[in-house]
């Protein structure tokens, strides 16, 4: 596969890193946007990448804001949920200078499926959506509520937004493919922290998404990792079961760990989403 970078203007002129992967072959069947979890950055999808561009479809992925090459002055910062929104737009924008007439999906995984299930809530003529165990409510163990108790909402995240506290997510919680496990244990570009603020703009994501999962009308493929120990996967079938659109399909791997992607038993992920993506960019 090629991988190209380069830079984007994202809302308020902000400079974003972003890059992406095409078919070596030249030929592509559709765009997809990949949207990384809390802490990562889009290198962590250079694996679902690998996979895709085999089968003729182009990966456009960016660090989201507060994370990496666009984390600037504040890593584990972000104003606004609203903000990375308008980047996907204006992403998107980017990306329809090369895709022309061809469709454009977005994925996400964990706190990236979380935003993906928003942006499509309010752009129901999105081609469509996949989320990987998406970020609906954090598992009892990593409750961010539980564990600052009234901090994220109380007065202190607007007297000190930028004020962060740690977030470390064990890396062996998210894939059992001992090679990645490795890699993501000596990423020194994850980000481990997180700002009152963001944990405010987070929780409050999440439940606007519970409350909004009726909204959503896009074609929809949500994932869920059977083992999962980071988020709560009630949640997420939950919000699956208050989808009203008729095209909707929900998809649980027994014994698979969060990162459904990165996992050492993807195929049949990667084969379930290569099916549905073959359905949706022909229709």
């Amino acid at each position: 596969m090629i991988n190209e970078k380069g830079y984007f203007e994202g809302r308020e002129t902000k400079r974003l890193f972003y890059q992406y992967w095409l078919p070596n072959s030249g030929n592509i069947k559709a765009y997809i946007i990949a949207l990384h979890s809390w802490g990562a950055h889009s290198d962590r999808m250079e694996v679902p990448a690998a996979y895709l561009t085999e089968k003729g479809y182009a990966i456009y992925a960016f660090d989201i804001r507060g994370h990496w090459r666009n984390a600037g002055n504040n890593p584990g910062h972000i104003d606004s949920m609203d903000h990375v929104q308008k980047d996907i737009v204006l992403f998107i924008d980017l990306i329809k200078k090369s895709a022309n007439d061809k469709k454009i999906f977005i994925m996400g995984q964990s706190f990236g499926g979380l935003i993906s299930l928003i942006f499509a809530i309010n752009h129901p003529a999105l081609s469509g959506v996949i989320a990987s165990s998406p970020l609906l409510r954090y598992s009892k163990k990593l409750s961010l509520s539980k564990r600052l108790g009234k901090k994220i909402t109380a007065p202190i995240s607007k007297i000190s937004p930028n004020k962060t506290i740690d977030m470390v997510i064990e890396q062996n919680l998210l894939t059992s493919d001992i090679k990645i496990l490795r890699k993501h244990i000596s990423d020194n570009k994850k980000i481990e922290k997180i700002s009152l603020i963001s944990a405010a703009e987070m929780e409050r994501s999440m439940k606007w998404a519970m409350e909004n999962a009726d909204n959503l009308l896009s074609p929809t493929l949500i994932m869920q990792a059977g083992n999962d120990k980071v988020v709560d996967k009630g949640a997420t079938k939950e919000f699956f079961e208050k989808i009203k659109s008729k095209d909707k399909t929900y998809r649980e791997y027994d014994g698979l760990l969060h990162e459904l992607w990165n996992e050492k038993s993807r195929a049949q992920v990667f084969q379930d989403m290569f099916i549905w993506l073959e359905k949706h960019q022909k229709n």
